[in-house]
């Protein structure tokens, strides 16, 4: 491919000029070039001879073949295939290939930036944002431009963002972007990989700047991105309606049933709110009155084990005139008044219930469910 493309290049520049004229690493070479209507079409053979590979042309077969090395060897991969590193001026270019350290250097391109209020995976660990809080997510790709293998993985590059007031965060984890493992690898001569990072930052406003540098002292340039409208903007409902930028996250989000929304440990789906006359593990409810039941599935979307049980979420529920009603003292199995209890594996879910007193005649509003310090999810249950 880089030669392919050299070859494209002395085209264009050779068919402005009267007499053609083909030039090699900056050199100028006796090589064939016939211009026909404005287009240069130059020998591949002897051109390929020039570079120190090979080609070779079967007329029966109709084939062309070409050999970037000489005798015929597969060439390795070029860092043309990556995009030509052009020198980190004061602000970087989403898409643009920057060479950052001077000591061990590295590629670095910053493929996309988006903002989320979800977990973000990295191998048994993950980032979670709280209720004030959301995380810019980084995809990136690097490549070793050396002729020796280069470690990669979290301390290679320093990424930190600088929010609307001037304050710094940065990026504690890295990940690999196809296994979402730890990204911890020697990179071999011309290696590149597709990795992802993430910051926790203010829930409220842009993140207008990004620097990305080596963290060592006088090693290397600074890359300064300003990250205004290059960031994905949150979906609804977790975007405040108010910002019309798409970066300011809710602390407290409009809900739907059948709908899952990530908490801390856990994703939530409310699957049904009904109201029950029967006994549950408190006995009846008072005369005249009943109990509220929320069923809910729970997907745990941490790399651990995390503990379900009585007091892993905050739920509550309140009346038109914003009164809270009494939440049952215990988690109950979907299906059994029986109390649940226990550790939910990676990726593993429980289906389990929740339940309020509710007096006779009164009515509930809205169910607000959040777990620990996570935002809270609103449900209108008035219908």
């Amino acid at each position: 491919m880089r030669y392919l493309s050299l070859v494209v290049l002395i085209l264009a520049v050779s068919a402005v000029v009267a007499a053609p004229t083909v030039v090699v690493n900056g050199k100028q070479a006796t090589v064939s070039v016939v211009d026909v209507e404005g287009k240069a079409f130059v020998d591949v053979v002897a051109l390929m001879q020039l570079l120190g590979g090979k080609a070779t042309y079967d007329a029966a077969a109709g084939k062309l073949y070409v050999n970037s090395t000489a005798g015929g060897s597969p060439a390795p991969v070029k860092l043309a295939e990556f995009g030509t590193p052009q020198l980190p001026g004061e602000n970087g270019k989403l898409g643009q290939v920057y060479k950052l350290r001077s000591g061990s250097p590295v590629l670095f391109r910053l493929n996309s930036a988006e903002y989320t209020v979800a977990q973000v995976p990295f191998a048994k660990a993950s980032v979670i944002p709280e209720g004030n809080q959301k995380l810019l997510v980084l995809h990136f790709s690097v490549q070793n431009p050396q002729n020796v293998e280069t470690l990669f993985r979290f301390d290679t590059l320093k990424f930190t963002a600088v929010d609307q007031m001037n304050v710094n965060h940065e990026a504690r984890m890295v990940g690999d972007e196809q296994t979402k493992a730890d990204l911890n690898m020697h990179l071999k001569p011309a290696q590149r990989i597709e990795g992802y990072t993430c910051i926790t930052v203010p829930a409220a406003g842009v993140v207008p700047k990004l620097m990305v540098m080596s963290p060592l002292a006088n090693d290397g340039p600074v890359l300064r991105y300003d990250l205004r409208d290059q960031v994905e903007p949150l979906p609804a409902p977790i975007a405040d309606p108010a910002d019309p930028t798409g970066a300011t996250a809710l602390e407290t989000v409009p809900a739907q049933l059948n709908t899952p929304y990530s908490l801390r440990n856990f994703d939530v789906t409310v699957e049904k709110v009904e109201s029950v006359t029967s006994a549950l593990d408190a006995g009846a409810p008072p005369a005249g009155g009943s109990y509220f039941v929320v069923t809910m599935l729970c997907k745990n979307k941490t790399g651990n084990d995390a503990m379900l049980r009585f007091d892993t979420f905050m739920p509550a529920l309140t009346n038109a005139d914003g009164q809270q009603l009494k939440k049952g003292r215990d988690l109950l199995a979907a299906t059994a008044n029986s109390s649940f209890n226990q550790r939910v594996a990676p990726g593993a879910e429980a289906r389990v219930r929740f339940y309020f007193t509710v007096p006779q005649d009164v009515k509930p509003k809205t169910l607000a469910i959040k777990e620990a310090t996570s935002r809270t999810y609103a449900y209108d249950v008035s219908q």
